[in-house]
């Protein structure tokens, strides 16, 4: 027993391939989206232990030699690069 893929590579494309994997009825779906490996995934509201670890974990990454890094993460998620 297989099961069916789908994969999203496009912003616009969410929609319409969750709509196609919802609907189909001759078994599983996987659904393989490409996401931004910069992009955080945060609540609306975030907690105070998010913000300090977020924090700790980026003073980590320019202690280490990473600040292009952190420059990178920083510009995807407020679209200033």
């Amino acid at each position: 027993m297989g099961a069916k893929g789908i994969r999203i590579e496009e912003p616009g494309d969410v929609r319409d391939a969750l709509a196609e994997a919802l609907a189909y009825k001759g078994g599983p779906v996987v659904v393989d989206a490409v996401v931004d490996p910069f992009a955080l995934a945060l609540p609306s509201h975030v907690p105070l232990h998010t913000v300090k670890g977020f924090t700790l974990s980026a003073a980590k990454q320019v202690l280490n030699g990473r600040m292009d890094s952190v420059i990178r993460t920083i510009g995807r998620n407020i679209r200033l690069v």
